[in-house]
């Protein structure tokens, strides 16, 4: 399987203090589609996940849940 363009490189085992995944915005390839709520695809070519950005803090700390492929699809169908 061809892993989909990815909007913000993470790696995936990294977790903050609440059990979010995080990452730093400089990592995005389009920083200002990073908000909270969006679904985007997060991660590497090899290791990705569809996530929900829970919070951007104001260091560029970005923090994310991993969400299943169906949760995805319904969330981008419903902002379409």
């Amino acid at each position: 399987m061809t892993a989909p363009p990815i909007a913000l490189r993470a790696d995936l085992n990294n977790e903050d203090d609440e059990g979010y995944n995080w990452s730093l915005l400089r990592h995005a390839d389009e920083p200002s589609a990073i908000v909270e709520g969006a679904v985007l695809v997060a991660g590497t070519a090899r290791f990705w996940s569809w996530v929900r950005i829970r919070r951007v803090d104001d260091d560029g700390q970005v923090h994310f849940e991993r969400i299943s492929a169906e949760e995805a699809a319904r969330a981008l169908s419903r902002a379409s």
